[in-house]
């Protein structure tokens, strides 16, 4: 019998002294994106470019020569509470080094993960983020954005919708957003900048999501006639109804979607029915065709690995994990999270179009080697027209009036 304890007590000491080594050789990172709710494909396409960045780390013999280990966290629709238990749970409890969390609230998420030191990454794109983070810049150090601004992304549309290659038959323009900030942030942008221009906002409408009947307020554009329709809702089934809806019986207008372009769905269930709509992607990886041998390397990975080009927000999520892995090399200590931080904010990251560096609030602010890139759909593709700032044609690509328009 006393035999029989011996040998179970060694089976269980070397059980826990190996998962305790196990554990050790693992460095986790936490992984909050939108797995369910209207987020869902923006959430997807986020987890393409982490999980390409840890699978390149970890087949390359691992981040200080522990493997890492992505742990997931659905931040379904980013409510206020929804994001402090994702913080709780990844930082409270996993204990994890990182957070990659692609888009991830409107300032919410700086206030749940900076009580934390983990490095955040996120893509939030919002001025309240920005805000937030202004309040204690000491306490939310460890608070990166990979996005600049819905305000300076709204401003870029504006310019590019302004440089296109195309006479305006008219002044009038209609902004139809989603009820949410982003929304808010990109539609009073645009509203505000048209009527500087001495442009004529016909309607600004606030919508809910779910909308998918549009039949009221298409027949008050058909009254309108406007030159530009900008939508912004960043959700595949309301911009898909839109668009066919309006397909019916289109009015000579530009249909500019703005962020709500991006979501893959939109692309692949339209294919080439949705040529001629214009959007945006910031902290892009312009395509089809990137702009140095080192991006069109990682174009070409990216679509090897998922049978599609990239789009919202994959280069930038693969190059937050690689910024940080980077910062870590460097450090020589995963868990020095406030000197890792440091050397992040000091020093950027060198990646495949160039210096990506952070200013004093901690966003990557568009320009230079990380513009934002403004796209067309063409032969059921997203194909890069501009960069912004400052705004250039992108490339040998150019702007196709959509087939709808009659001269």
């Amino acid at each position: 019998m006393k035999k029989t304890l011996a040998i179970i007590s060694i089976l269980f000491f070397s059980l826990l002294i190996g998962s305790q080594a196990w554990a050790a050789d693992t460095i986790k990172i936490g992984v909050p994106l939108s797995m369910t709710g209207p987020y869902t494909d923006t959430g997807d396409n986020y987890w393409k470019g982490i999980k390409m960045a840890v699978d390149e780390i970890n087949e390359a013999g691992g981040l200080l020569g522990k493997q890492v280990e992505s742990v997931r966290f659905d931040a379904q629709e980013f409510a206020p509470e929804r994001v402090m238990q994702g913080a709780d749970y990844l930082c409270g409890k996993i204990k994890v080094d990182s957070v990659h969390a692609g888009w991830a609230g409107w300032g919410q998420d700086v206030r749940a993960y900076g009580k934390y030191t983990a490095p955040f990454f996120a893509d939030d794109g919002s001025q309240t983020a920005v805000d937030v983070f202004r309040q204690d810049k000491k306490l939310y150090n460890n608070i990166f954005q990979l996005t600049d601004t819905g305000i300076n992304q709204g401003q870029s549309m504006f310019n590019v919708l302004m440089a296109l290659p195309y006479e305006y038959p008219n002044k009038k323009v209609v902004i139809i957003t989603a009820d949410d900030a982003w929304g808010t942030e990109v539609g009073d942008t645009l509203a505000k900048n048209f009527k500087e221009k001495g442009w004529k906002v016909a309607m600004h409408e606030l919508v809910p999501y779910g909308t998918n009947q549009w039949g009221p307020l298409l027949t008050k554009i058909r009254k309108i006639k406007p030159a530009i329709i900008h939508v912004e809702i960043v959700s595949a089934q309301e911009v898909i109804t839109f668009f066919r809806q309006f397909m019916r019986k289109p009015t000579n207008s530009i249909l500019s979607y703005g962020y709500s372009l991006v979501p893959r769905e939109v692309v692949d269930t339209m294919g080439k029915e949705a040529d001629g709509l214009i959007g945006e992607v910031p902290t892009a990886m312009p395509t089809p065709k990137a702009p140095t041998p080192e991006a069109q390397a990682w174009l070409d990975k990216f679509q090897g690995i998922w049978d599609h080009l990239p789009q919202a927000g994959s280069w930038a999520a693969y190059s937050g994990v690689k910024a940080w892995a980077t910062a870590v090399t460097a450090i020589g200590d995963e868990k020095k999270h406030e000197e890792v931080s440091n050397y992040i904010a000091a020093n950027g990251y060198k990646g495949e179009t160039g210096w990506w560096k952070w200013d004093e609030d901690h966003v990557m602010r568009a320009g230079g080697d990380v513009p934002i890139a403004h796209y067309q759909v063409q032969n059921g593709e997203m194909i890069a027209i501009f960069t912004d700032p400052p705004t250039k044609p992108y490339k040998n690509y150019t702007f196709q009036v959509p087939k709808w328009i009659k001269k």
